[in-house]
């Protein structure tokens, strides 16, 4: 029996094989109810293949018309905030409530103090060797 993965090779398959039984009923009469099972099946596969396809388009419609609410929800969205923040004022704290951030004042920065400086040795301290400069004879 051969591999078979997509559902066209299917239908393909069982119609070949249809095809070639019809052909041998007369040698081989006990086919007969075998191959009345698989034409039933074989229809009712195409059927449901023809509904499924259908669904397919269906959905695709329905993900396009989707997209295209969502959009116009979203302008409304922010027509009805302007519309909000029109009435009650920008700086209203009842912004919050419409999940917008009113203007506020920003706090004061505080003067920060001043990193204490670093002093660097100026004495080697005792315990370190200080290199002897060496004499150059030219």
């Amino acid at each position: 029996m051969p591999v078979v993965a997509s559902h066209a090779d299917v239908v393909d398959d069982w119609e070949g094989l249809l095809t070639a039984a019809r052909n041998q009923v007369e040698r081989l009469p006990d086919l007969g109810r075998h191959i009345s099972a698989l034409e039933l099946v074989l229809g009712q596969t195409k059927a449901m293949k023809a509904q499924q396809d259908s669904f397919t388009a269906s959905r695709q419609e329905a993900t396009q018309e989707l997209k295209k609410l969502v959009a116009e929800g979203r302008d409304l969205a922010i027509r009805l905030r302007g519309a909000v923040k029109a009435e009650i004022g920008p700086r209203s704290e009842r912004l919050v409530e419409f999940n917008m951030k009113p203007i506020r004042k920003r706090p004061r920065k505080t003067k920060a103090e001043k990193p204490p400086e670093v002093t660097t040795p100026t004495a080697p301290s005792a315990g370190t060797q200080v290199p002897k400069p060496q004499d150059s004879k030219t």
